[in-house]
């Protein structure tokens, strides 16, 4: 069934919601009222546009964030993870946690969580999965173990904040996220949107090691120049809120196809850099995007320079 871009803008509102609000209660009838549809067909539509009932889509969140603290936050008590995610009780949130991701949140904790990393993410060059975990836990640890990053490149910068219009893709990290660029660029640079220093990024919504490739969601964002009347037709835009990010920037912008070198990247700034630098991270990373036009042609590469945190004071 097709669906029209304003039953799309509505859900995706929704989706927005859901992840600002994720830790706290989300009935039908508020995420139904947030859509501005019945919760009937609010329901039928968000199953048909995203592939899941809102329960499901909720419920399935609250557990992947789960998974991603018991990996990167390992001061946190298995209990105090399951308060957090909602759950009432360790027994409940155990329970869950073993149906979705069939292994315990403690054998998660303890390494589990790498035989789920998906075959098509694996680097064939650099098959190395060292356990994150093991990292982490090392009170020794020190910078020299860094593999992928350049520890002289990692900054802590203040991104500014910014209102951004937005388009979406649900699928492998590594395939069709340029034509989603493609298609945002375009309709930008045709509206005189596009500025010799506009911020472009993307918001990878989900960790490989947890969320199946069929699942993720990436996010493609251009901001929009702070000057007069704009015409969006209609768009629905965003604010990102800016803030303090740890920062790392590669000495060449690198493919999406190099999707396993990038999660590489991400897992030594959480597992080396944030335990000791005296920050803690708070959401979805952002990779910042380079498009150039390729000559000759209407065509473009779309390419990440860089990788950033939010981050703020433990």
């Amino acid at each position: 069934m097709n669906y029209d871009k304003v039953q799309q803008m509505q859900i995706n509102k929704v989706v927005e919601y859901i992840e600002k609000h994720i830790h706290d209660p989300l009935p039908l009838e508020k995420l139904a009222q947030v859509s501005t549809y019945s919760p009937f067909h609010f329901q039928r539509l968000f199953k048909g546009i995203i592939g899941e009932t809102p329960a499901g889509y909720v419920k399935r969140l609250r557990l992947e964030n789960a998974a991603h603290l018991l990996i990167y936050e390992q001061q946190l008590p298995i209990t105090q993870i399951a308060l957090i995610s909602g759950y009432s009780s360790l027994s409940s949130f155990t329970y869950s946690f073993n149906t979705y991701f069939k292994t315990s949140p403690k054998s998660w904790r303890e390494g589990a969580y790498l035989q789920r990393f998906p075959r098509e993410y694996q680097n064939r060059k650099n098959s190395k999965q060292v356990s994150t975990n093991k990292k982490v836990g090392n009170e020794q640890s020190t910078y020299n173990e860094f593999k992928w990053l350049d520890l002289s490149k990692v900054q802590v910068v203040q991104l500014p904040e910014c209102t951004t219009v937005n388009r979406y893709t649900i699928g492998s990290y590594i395939n069709g996220i340029p034509d989603v660029w493609e298609d945002l660029y375009r309709w930008s640079n045709a509206r005189g949107l596009v500025e010799q220093d506009t911020m472009m990024f993307g918001v990878p919504r989900n960790n490989p090691y947890i969320t199946l490739p069929e699942n993720s969601r990436y996010d493609c964002r251009i901001a929009i120049p702070n000057r007069g009347e704009i015409s969006l037709d209609d768009e629905v835009t965003y604010t990102f809120s800016g803030g303090k990010y740890v920062l790392y920037t590669f000495d060449e912008p690198v493919e999406y196809s190099e999707r396993s070198m990038l999660i590489e990247c991400y897992s030594e700034l959480y597992s080396y850099w944030l335990p000791i630098s005296g920050y803690k991270y708070l959401g979805n990373p952002i990779e910042l995007v380079h498009i150039e036009e390729v000559n000759g042609t209407l065509n473009h590469t779309c390419r990440i320079s860089a990788i950033a945190l939010a981050i703020e004071p433990k």
